[in-house]
């Protein structure tokens, strides 16, 4: 019997880069909100945040995710249908949401579940 090999179709491809895209948009989100909010406990003055922005290393991450996620979208863009394709990125407030409560503690509530719920079976049958 021969043995099964595990293959990812080019749809699948299509999706998964889309998801890394949408994922690395919103880990750009959490590397700047940590960022800034570390450069405004250091101070207030317009000048020092754009010298403290400048060599901030989340700030900087959070660009570099931010470029790669575009480099990714750009081969989305060019493999599945806009219509299809876009609505993909409100799962980007999903992705924000979570990291917000494991990685910053913000909160989690019924209406903040709610409108991943919504968003979730958006996109479902948007995309379907």
């Amino acid at each position: 019997m021969p043995m099964k090999v595990f293959t990812i179709n080019s749809n699948s491809m299509h999706f998964i880069a889309a998801f890394t895209s949408i994922a690395l948009g919103a880990i750009a989100q959490y590397f700047f909100k940590t960022g800034v909010t570390e450069i405004s406990e250091k101070s207030n003055e317009v000048g020092d945040v754009i010298k403290f922005g400048i060599i901030n290393i989340h700030i900087w991450s959070g660009l570099f995710c931010y470029g790669f996620s575009l480099l990714l979208w750009f081969y989305v863009l060019s493999r599945m249908e806009l219509s299809r394709a876009y609505p993909l990125v409100s799962l980007g407030y999903v992705f924000t949401l979570f990291l917000g409560y494991f990685f910053l503690n913000e909160a989690l509530s019924i209406a903040k579940f709610a409108g991943i719920f919504l968003i979730v079976s958006g996109v479902f049958i948007l995309v379907k």
